[in-house]
């Protein structure tokens, strides 16, 4: 049976991009993080960077928010490099995420917070983990 997932998870270049859509359930945010390590592991040789699109987010359980502090350490512990992300318009969801991504990050790894997903991409564009002509 197949089923819609509640993210999408995509490699461009040198950067996985990520976007969470509606609510993460404790079995969805397992299963994206695994996802999430196998096409890190596969593809990203060197550093890398994460485009986090957290727009489309809605509130969830606590319980999730385990889950992704270890997936955020293991990227951290995996190469990755720089962390450019899209905020939500609803500051409690702000609130989750940093919530959701508590841990101690090394002091080379970059983090840019943007309003919009153009101001992402020239970003990781400047540092390099994305070409000008992002051709999917």
């Amino acid at each position: 049976m197949k089923h819609k997932k509640p993210y999408q998870l995509a490699v461009e270049q040198q950067t996985l991009v990520l976007t969470p859509v509606g609510v993460s359930t404790l079995l969805s945010t397992e299963e994206m993080s695994r996802e999430f390590m196998a096409l890190a592991s596969a593809t990203q040789r060197n550093s890398w960077a994460l485009l986090l699109d957290l727009r489309q987010w809605q509130p969830s359980p606590q319980p999730v928010f385990e889950v992704l502090k270890q997936l955020v350490s293991w990227s951290f512990a995996n190469r990755l490099q720089q962390v450019d992300m899209i905020q939500p318009n609803d500051t409690i969801l702000l609130w989750q995420y940093l919530k959701a991504t508590d841990v101690p990050r090394p002091e080379h790894v970059v983090k840019k917070i943007h309003d919009d997903e153009t101001t992402a991409r020239l970003s990781l564009q400047a540092a390099g983990y994305l070409n000008c002509s992002d051709g999917d």
